[in-house]
């Protein structure tokens, strides 16, 4: 894992080696992804993965329409799941920085305020730029300790 305070949050995304798929199958190069990023724990596979809260959170809910902000109530209404389990998966892709929350009105008053959770500005590739400049930023940080203890040990 790699961490870094980002924006007074911590930032965490597995790191391990990635080979891009092939395929033209949207499901089977996602699996891919959100395992090899640690999103996905590999308990499940085919079909029973694909159905899935954490996966369908993806699929039916942020690449489906990514631009639209999505409130807890309404991810836990269309994946037919509870908001503590919503929370959990936000909270794991927060951490990973692909996630940006908005408030939201929901009534005509003006009085019922939610958080809205999207992919970082709507665009799954603008995401994934924020990420990588956080995995950069915090790599280049721990070159420059390893740097130091390298100085250190060399001085003792």
């Amino acid at each position: 894992m790699v961490g870094v305070d980002c924006r007074m949050m911590a930032f965490e995304i597995k790191i391990s080696s990635h080979t891009p798929m092939m395929s033209d199958d949207l499901n089977e190069v996602l699996e891919k992804f959100l395992l090899d990023i640690g999103y996905l724990s590999g308990r499940k596979s085919g079909e029973e993965l694909y159905e899935s809260v954490p996966f369908r959170l993806w699929t039916d809910c942020f690449l489906a329409d990514p631009e639209k902000p999505r409130t807890v109530d309404e991810l836990a209404t269309i994946l037919d799941t509870s908001k503590p389990t919503i929370y959990r998966h936000l909270n794991k892709l927060k951490k990973m920085d692909l996630l940006e929350s908005e408030e939201l009105v929901l009534e005509d008053d003006g009085e019922v305020v939610k958080k809205g959770y999207r992919i970082r500005q709507g665009d799954l590739l603008t995401a994934w730029h924020v990420t990588e400049a956080n995995v950069e930023s915090s790599l280049k940080k721990f070159q420059e300790t390893i740097q130091r203890i390298k100085e250190l040990s060399e001085n003792r």
